[in-house]
């Protein structure tokens, strides 16, 4: 109890609850966007970004896809059009490119000189395949991101594809050296020049003239470009790199080694080397600021000539042989041997009088084991060709088919004849006789070689074999079927097909008076090959050209227009009608569908030629209609 006045105290229990926090104070308008601005401006980045990256994977495959087997937009080959072309079509404008490159003469300013040089000096060449197979690959390596990056980079410059050229390194050097001796002022290289058994000792000397290093890169980086404009090569103070004391270290070192005969053992014979047969191949080489007195093997083994050929054997390659059964036979290889000259070079090097030459076996490049694995045991396919006996092209053709016969092509490889039956000229067998080219009849070196090249097309078509590249004529050559035939020209203009079996190929080709065959021998597993719906369409019919007298040699070579009165004329070339030709070559091989070839092609009208007489006796310079 309590006392009077006191008050019962109670107890809340509400007073024991927590008590809520304030509301927080709303943000005004303007700090709340300051706070969220820049994840709104990450979020739409992102999204930017990530649509950007979307569109390109899209038109990456979209444009791998539209363009497969073509090549990718954006793609340059250095001077030529290629993007949007199949390889085949960049192949030809390169090659046609490289016959104007390879007869463009190299031109170069050094100071106040101009000098020149023919690419065929240099053995220049554009390898217009490679180049073709490059272009076409561009833009499709690597893993699908960096695919993704060549294609928006090809958005904002060109993916630039160079040309493939290939050139003799030693014979560029060998220019240098000349026109370094035409334009270099005052400064010579030591070095040891060779006469007979005696070695001349060149004294080196600073001047000024070409800066070598500098000069040759200029040049391989012009060569390999598609111009040929004079290039500026670099000039300035030249220093020998040799000292005279390094010119006389190598002069007393060549001189002992000429001192006397060297005595070479090979077996029981023994062939005396004299001083002025081993100075034949001595040469020297810098290294670093040393003079280094070299031996050159191949023209050391030269030198000796006669006594060696007989004491060595050249190795023989396999063989094919057609039996009478028209079946095919391997005639199996054999070793041969020869000095080990590497070893003599050396011993003759250290200093050796007497040294035992020791013999080595050279196998063949294609022994019998190769021959017959290639499986090349039957005829494949045949075709004929009919020609005039006695023609100047029937020469061309009975050469190009020497150099044809027995051309064995291994399975997957691709067979060209231009490299096979090498440049038409007159040193290699060939004479000028008629050809047709960019509208004209004309005589050139190897007229008749595309008769060789139709044949052996057909024989390839019979036979299954992949189509690479062939070209019909512009206008029709009644000899051929109409557009199963295939014209050539060296460096432009090429047949090829691909060995697409197991086995290999062996080429024959036969000729008579008037006929050239092609038969190919090898093992198409079953496979044969046959035309079908042949059909011809859009003819054109032939026109008359006529020509005024005096008329070109081209048009008029048996020269009629002297024996025309004016206003008189006459017929001196009978045309040829243009038209369509389609048919399909069916393919058919055991246990799969017949597979179906389309090809088409259109030929030009060819026009008669008439002359008309203008009463003059004598013919004029070639007019415009020459070609």
């Amino acid at each position: 109890m309590f006392g009077p006045g006191s008050q019962t105290a109670r107890r809340d229990p509400r007073s024991e609850r927590a008590e809520p926090l304030p509301a927080p104070a709303r943000p005004r308008r303007g700090a709340e966007l300051v706070s969220t601005w820049p994840r709104r401006i990450g979020v739409a980045a992102a999204g930017l970004v990530t649509t950007a990256i979307l569109a390109v994977a899209a038109i990456t495959l979209i444009e791998q896809h539209v363009y497969a087997g073509r090549v990718l937009p954006g793609v340059q080959v250095d001077g030529v059009a290629a993007a949007g072309h199949r390889e085949v079509a960049v192949y030809d404008r390169v090659a046609r490119l490289g016959v104007t490159l390879a007869q463009a003469p190299v031109r170069v300013r050094i100071g106040t000189r101009e000098l020149s040089v023919s690419p065929s000096l240099l053995e220049f060449t554009v390898d217009a395949r490679a180049t073709a197979r490059d272009a076409v690959a561009a833009g499709r390596h690597g893993n699908p991101f960096s695919r993704m990056l060549g294609t928006a980079r090809r958005w904002l410059r060109p993916e630039h594809v160079r040309l493939r050229v290939a050139y003799d390194e030693d014979r560029l050097e060998g220019v240098l050296d000349g026109w370094s001796a035409e334009t270099d002022n005052g400064e010579q290289e030591g070095g040891l020049r060779f006469r007979d058994a005696h070695v001349i000792a060149i004294e080196p000397r600073a001047g000024t003239g070409i800066v070598r290093s500098r000069a040759q890169a200029v040049l391989e980086t012009a060569l390999s470009g598609s111009q040929r404009g004079v290039i500026d090569l670099p000039v300035g103070a030249l220093r020998p790199r040799l000292d005279a004391r390094a010119v006389a270290t190598a002069a007393a070192r060549a001189r002992r080694l000429l001192a006397g005969d060297v005595m070479l053992v090979v077996g029981r014979t023994t062939i005396t080397v004299a001083p002025a047969q081993l100075a034949s191949a001595l040469g020297t080489r810098i290294v670093g600021h040393e003079l280094v007195v070299t031996l050159d093997a191949k023209r050391l083994h030269t030198a000796l000539g006669a006594p060696l050929a007989g004491l060595e054997q050249l190795p023989v390659d396999a063989q094919f042989e057609v039996t009478p059964a028209n079946s095919v036979q391997v005639v199996p290889s054999h070793d041969g041997h020869e000095v080990a000259m590497n070893a003599v070079v050396a011993a003759v090097l250290q200093g050796q009088r007497r040294v035992a030459a020791p013999l080595r076996v050279v196998v063949p490049r294609h022994d019998t084991a190769w021959a017959r694995s290639l499986g090349i045991d039957q005829e494949v396919s045949s075709f004929t060709t009919d020609y005039p006996p006695g023609e100047a092209r029937v020469i061309n053709i009975h050469r190009g088919a020497d150099l044809l016969n027995n051309t064995v092509v291994e399975p997957g490889k691709v067979f060209s004849l231009n490299q096979t039956v090498g440049p038409r000229t007159a040193a290699r067998g060939f004479v000028t006789a008629p050809v047709f080219a960019q509208g004209e009849f004309f005589d050139d070196y190897g007229g008749g070689v595309s008769q060789l090249a139709t044949t052996t097309y057909n024989a390839a078509f019979f036979g299954g074999y992949a189509d690479v590249t062939h070209q019909p004529h512009t206008i029709y050559i009644s000899r051929y079927p109409p557009g199963r035939e295939a014209t050539v020209n060296y460096g432009v203009i090429d047949l090829q097909f691909r060995d697409d079996t197991r086995h290999g190929i062996l080429i024959r080709a036969y000729y008579s008076a008037t006929s050239v065959t092609v038969t190919l021998y090898g093992d198409t597993d079953g496979r044969t090959a046959h035309e079908e719906n042949r059909a011809t369409s859009n003819p054109v019919p032939v026109a008359d050209q006529r020509f005024q007298c005096p008329a070109s040699k081209l048009v008029d070579p048996n020269d009629v227009c002297a024996t025309l009165a004016a206003g008189q004329s006459e017929q001196v070339s009978t045309g040829e009608s243009g038209f369509d030709v389609a048919f399909d070559r069916v393919i058919d091989t055991p246990g799969r569908p017949a597979r179906r070839e389309h090809y088409t092609w259109h030929y030009t009208m060819l026009p008669n030629q008439i002359l008309v007489g203008s009463g003059n006796a004598t013919a004029s310079a070639p007019s415009s209609a020459a070609g």
